[in-house]
């Protein structure tokens, strides 16, 4: 119980001095911006079809198990795409 409530306390180092702004969050923001002005591309969307093509080597080199756990991370890609364009909207 000790090592969640340490947990909830480290949460606000990814936070800019009291100001709540989530560095993290406009980080990747701000390199999904940039990725799109160089590549046309969401860096969300670059990385969701890596996943995929990731997952199909492994499966195709016969790690399957490899192959499922890559294969897992496309959703989480596009649910931080659609939280950091949400989060977003949020602020104009």
């Amino acid at each position: 119980m000790a090592q969640a409530a340490t947990a909830l306390g480290n949460s606000q180092d990814y936070t800019t001095a009291g100001s709540g702004k989530d560095v993290v969050e406009s980080t990747l923001r701000t390199m999904d911006r940039s990725t799109k002005q160089a590549a046309g591309v969401s860096l969300f969307h670059i990385l969701t079809l890596a996943s995929i093509g990731g997952s199909l080597a492994l499966f195709f080199a016969g790690k399957k198990s490899a192959a499922i756990f890559v294969g897992l991370w496309p959703p989480t890609f596009q649910a931080l795409k659609a939280v950091a364009d949400t989060n977003k909207e949020d602020r104009k």
